[in-house]
């Protein structure tokens, strides 16, 4: 099988002609061209914009050894592995085929959640909202099935819809509930979140209702300091940059 390398002039339609010459590398060794009959010649001469060479090829793969390094090619020339890239192209193909048949066998509520987190409306039908997650899969594939398999997906679903109803707010990128802080982050508002799962309940009531919840913020000690404060006073110290 060929391996193909392509050495290529940055600016080909100014390119006429050029000589590497027999060079010192970044070590200071002495590096010479030997041409197929074993004779050291005094460099090599590229007439072409673009040089073609296989690296399965014994004579083309001196030739690349002894270019490779060369002091000229730095802002003029490129090399361009086009096995590299190929592999690139079908590691890609395998995970982009991979990602659109999850999202094919995604359920409409599935399909409509992995919306939410696109940041696709959800006033689309669900075909064309499968359709774009379908085609975004595809584009994307990596990051889908990164979204697809995030242990805290739910978390980030109602984070995203809750800020949409209306239900929480985030000022200046901190979570709020009303006047109540919920976390400085996302990450942080998901841990407040998993550490109140009965005000959660509450939360993800409203936003299923529309009735509003008041929430009273708890009193328990944190101790990160000689002197108890409450969650409430210790969100405000951290608020505040105390």
């Amino acid at each position: 099988m060929r391996h193909i390398v392509l050495v290529k002039a940055n600016k080909p339609d100014k390119f006429n002609y050029c000589k590497f010459g027999t060079y010192k590398n970044s070590k200071g060794k002495k590096i010479e061209l030997i041409d197929p009959n074993g004779d050291v010649v005094s460099g090599y001469e590229m007439f072409q914009p673009i040089l073609s060479l296989d690296l399965n090829d014994e004579d083309d793969k001196k030739i690349y050894d002894f270019l490779k390094d060369h002091p000229l090619l730095p802002g003029k020339f490129t090399i361009e592995d086009m096995r590299a890239n190929e592999e690139v192209s079908a590691e890609k193909a395998l995970k982009s085929a991979e990602a659109i048949t999850v999202a094919s066998s995604l359920n409409f509520n599935e399909v409509r959640d992995i919306a939410v987190l696109m940041g696709v409306s959800l006033d689309f039908d669900d075909m064309m909202i499968k359709a774009k997650v379908i085609q975004y899969s595809n584009n994307e594939p990596q990051k889908f099935l990164d979204m697809l398999n995030d242990i805290d997906k739910e978390y980030r679903i109602f984070l995203k819809r809750a800020l949409q109803e209306d239900v929480l707010s985030k000022v200046n990128g901190v979570w709020k509930h009303g006047s109540n802080n919920v976390g400085l982050s996302d990450e942080q508002a998901i841990i407040w979140l998993k550490e109140n799962a009965d005000l959660y309940a509450l939360l993800k009531h409203q936003l299923r209702t529309g009735e509003k919840v008041e929430i009273e913020e708890k009193t328990e000690e944190i101790t990160d300091s000689d002197t108890p404060v409450t969650k409430s006073a210790a969100m405000k110290e951290l608020m505040s940059g105390k």
